[in-house]
């Protein structure tokens, strides 16, 4: 099953090629730069071009699952905001649809569904997360969506929650190592056993391991 990851020369996205790579996962990396494909064909990685502000359904096509880690950064402007994590998650939301994917896995952010809890100056960047997950989450498609909390570049854990209080959503605990959110999306992607199930997955880190989270969120019963 080819999977394409969005994303994949970000913070998140280079940790999880390589892991892709030494799973044996069949991936494919969508990049906006030319100058960023040899470092993925050098890893064994079918890499393409394509623009959250252009042409996406070229790299899409073959898919069958797609990651979408990307993002426009702490340091972008409110505009490129708007354009690129929420009008290119939507933009590519729509042409999955249209292609059949048959599981989306988005990460987005811990508070994207309430933007006003947020430090004000990443505000903006919420609501654009919160528009473009209610995208997914009314689209037709098969998803997972990730929202973790604050990413630190800290070794893995490997134990994560999904519960957490509200009072305390700013403080340490509320943080998330890079490297676990990696093995969320690899788990999601490498495990037969956990199935697309539309499912929205709030975590930290914790005392829960990965896999038995993972395997608890895709048993407890859907809500329509």
């Amino acid at each position: 099953m080819k999977t394409l990851i969005i994303g994949g020369n970000g913070k998140i996205g280079k940790r999880l090629v390589q892991r892709c790579v030494d799973a044996g996962l069949d991936i494919r990396v969508m990049v906006r730069d030319l100058g960023q494909i040899e470092q993925f064909v050098s890893l064994g990685v079918e890499a393409v071009f394509g623009d959250l502000e252009g042409n996406i359904s070229d790299a899409i096509s073959g898919c069958e699952q797609v990651v979408f880690s990307a993002g426009s950064g702490a340091k972008s402007s409110p505009h490129k905001t708007l354009l690129v994590d929420l009008w290119g998650s939507i933009r590519v939301i729509e042409e999955s649809e249209k292609q059949g994917i048959k599981h989306f896995i988005m990460v987005s952010s811990l508070k994207a569904d309430a933007p006003l809890r947020g430090p004000e100056r990443i505000r903006h960047y919420l609501v654009a997360r919160n528009l473009a997950d209610e995208k997914l989450c009314t689209s037709t498609l098969n998803y997972t969506l990730l929202r973790p909390g604050r990413l630190l570049d800290t070794e893995a854990t490997g134990l994560v929650t999904g519960k957490f209080d509200w009072g305390d959503s700013n403080n340490a605990q509320s943080c998330i190592a890079r490297e676990d959110v990696v093995e969320l999306i690899l788990q999601c992607l490498s495990n037969p056993d956990l199935p697309a199930q539309r499912r929205t997955i709030d975590v930290i880190n914790g005392d829960y391991p990965i896999r038995e989270f993972l395997q608890d969120q895709y048993s407890t019963e859907m809500i329509a």
